[in-house]
């Protein structure tokens, strides 16, 4: 299996950083900087697509800072999927305080396509899913 050149996986991860950093500061111009103008996000059953799209689904972060929590992404793992795109798959968990105390109030997988134009790597689409109860 190809492997991504150690700068193209770096900067892939650090575009996973940026996006919890600014979901954190609820900075949501900032988070569209992370995706391609054409991207999709999927949510459960709500599905963001290209800047509208996304600056309506984020605009909860901006408005509601009780909402921000600290989101944290673990576990990455990026390939190559042609010369100019990479798959990335990473687990996350967000915390909010709760009674005082941070507390995990959610948690799942992020299923990320980016692409890379002008050096630079963007999320094209991004499928979240979330960790359920077992039946």
């Amino acid at each position: 299996m190809a492997e991504l050149e150690v700068a193209d996986e770096f900067a892939i991860r650090t575009v996973l950083a940026r996006y919890c950093h600014r979901c954190d500061d609820g900075d949501v111009s900032g988070l569209l900087e992370l995706f391609t103008a054409d991207a999709v996000y999927t949510y459960g059953q709500a599905v963001a697509k290209g800047a509208a799209g996304l600056t309506e689904f984020f605009a909860p972060l901006r408005d509601a800072p009780q909402r921000r929590g600290k989101h944290l992404t673990v576990n990455v793992v990026a390939e190559p999927a042609g010369p100019d795109t990479a798959t990335a798959l990473s687990d996350f968990v967000v915390l909010q305080v709760v009674d005082g105390r941070p507390t995990p109030i959610m948690a799942g997988r992020y299923a990320d396509t980016l692409v890379r134009s002008g050096g630079t790597w963007r999320i094209s689409r991004r499928d979240t899913v979330l960790m359920r109860a077992p039946a």
